[in-house]
């Protein structure tokens, strides 16, 4: 069986959670042959990644890439211009119906318009104005044309990738790889599998909405195109997987069928982490944070909750592990912080560490975290049997009920105070971790949840795959 891995970024081009997930799903499936089809910027990243002896192909995707603006075209233009009008009315009454229709008329063998019509006809000119228009028209008509370009020209370079040959599509995200994945179903009639270890929309739609990259009508406008192809990929995937609760409702409420989403958790390697922590401890209590050091995982909320712990607890140590070159700046505001709080004695910033070697050396591990799906790092620690708390993100409070407390994000005096409160009783603290290791040890398994996908893809190819 042959799987097409459809990927925006992530592996095998740069190391985070998404990446290794991969990495585990391919080498625990030695049965499967994996060709991986990844898209970035330039297209010519080198891989960070040594690849399995099961992966047969990686075809690389550059959004940046230039296509011929000449493509020959067959058929009539005005119709096939009333038939992508329509698909733009019907999306705005939140119908995706004619997008097999509309994706073969601007590319492919068959295509009605090419990427020189797409831009430069007057035809495209009038629908973007009358779409300005029916946006109220707030902002400069520059500003929208620019927009437009800016979200649909990649779309069209997407369309005319040639397909890699496979018995099944698995796009590890909407959006790009979702779009991808979409089109080589219907034009391969294989079936297509969607797993979202995050909900894309969700993610992407923070960053436009609390950065300055993107500004003014450009914002909804970006919005409006990673819903569109949200739906896309939902409409033409056989099954929609994701970790936990809480993001399969997210899926839904996008526009995801019911009848068609499964969850399958997120998992570790529970033989690597297995109660790491010994049972004796010192008497010296050292708190960890465990992950990048950049705005998302919060470290100055961990820091200053560090101060109130260290107030509580004189000889506590603390540990800063984890990547530190991401956002350096950040990284230096940090360590700033800590030491303007006077910590810079007792809280060490490790950079990238093998964390099997520090997690045996930890009583406590602080999630502070504004945004996780389903955070690795809380089962890693659980199941080395270290005693966590986490800010109230993602599936965090499923992941550690009944046994460790959640917290509301950037709150350091309640995270210090349930961490304060875990120190204070170690006996009933290393009862609940042992009762927390073995939840972690039976439900997250990474080998029994990669044996899902494996039935999964045997389900799918075996019912359309090829003969």
């Amino acid at each position: 069986m042959r799987v097409c891995l459809v990927l925006e970024g992530s592996y095998p081009l740069e190391m985070g959670a998404v990446s290794e997930w991969v990495h585990h799903l391919i080498q625990g499936l030695p049965e499967v042959e994996f060709v991986l089809w990844t898209i970035s910027p330039a297209g010519d990243e080198a891989s960070k990644y040594a690849f399995p002896a099961n992966v047969s192909a990686w075809h690389r995707v550059g959004l940046d890439k230039e296509i011929p603006s000449d493509l020959p075209v067959r058929g009539e233009r005005l119709e096939a211009w009333n038939e992508v009008t329509r698909f733009h009315l019907e999306m705005l009454e939140q119908r995706y119906g004619r997008f097999e229709q509309v994706q073969a008329l601007v590319s492919g063998p068959k295509r009605r318009l090419n990427l020189f019509h797409v831009v430069r006809d007057e035809q495209s000119w009038r629908l973007i104005s009358f779409f300005h228009k029916s946006s109220d028209a707030v902002h400069p008509f520059a500003e929208y044309y620019g927009g437009w370009y800016a979200t649909h020209l990649p779309l069209l370079k997407l369309l005319e990738e040639p397909i890699p040959e496979a018995d099944l599509y698995h796009a590890l995200s909407t959006g790009y790889a979702g779009l991808l994945a979409a089109v080589a179903k219907l034009r391969t009639r294989r079936p297509m599998l969607l797993t979202e270890l995050g909900v894309y929309v969700k993610e992407r739609e923070r960053e436009i909405y609390g950065g300055d990259a993107v500004t003014g009508s450009q914002r909804q406008m970006w919005s409006n195109v990673l819903r569109g192809l949200a739906r896309i990929a939902y409409d033409q995937a056989d099954l929609i997987i994701s970790p936990c609760e809480r993001s399969r409702n997210l899926q839904l409420s996008l526009g995801a069928a019911g009848e068609k989403t499964r969850i399958i958790p997120n998992g570790i390697q529970v033989d690597k982490f297995n109660g790491l922590r010994p049972g004796d401890r010192q008497p010296i209590p050292h708190i960890g944070f465990v992950g990048r050091v950049v705005p998302d995982k919060d470290v100055r909320t961990f820091i200053r909750a560090g101060r109130i712990i260290k107030d509580a607890f004189p000889s506590a140590e603390f540990s800063v592990i984890g990547p530190m070159d991401e956002d350096p700046g950040y990284s230096s505001q940090c360590q700033e912080l800590a030491a303007s709080l006077g910590l810079s004695d007792c809280m060490r910033f490790l950079g990238r560490q093998d964390v099997l070697e520090y997690y045996p050396q930890l009583d406590l591990v602080l999630l502070t975290s504004i945004k996780e799906t389903q955070p690795r790092v809380l089962m890693e620690a659980m199941c080395a049997g270290i005693p966590v708390v986490s800010t109230d993100v993602g599936d965090a409070r499923d992941l550690l009920y009944p046994e460790w407390p959640v917290v509301p994000p950037k709150d350091p005096e309640s995270l210090a105070r349930a961490a304060i409160q875990i120190l204070s009783h170690p006996e009933q603290a290393r009862q609940l971790s042992e009762t927390a290791r073995q939840r972690v040890v039976q439900r997250y398994d990474i080998r029994k949840l990669t044996e899902q996908y494996a039935v999964l893809y045997r389900s799918l190819a075996g019912e359309k795959g090829r003969s």
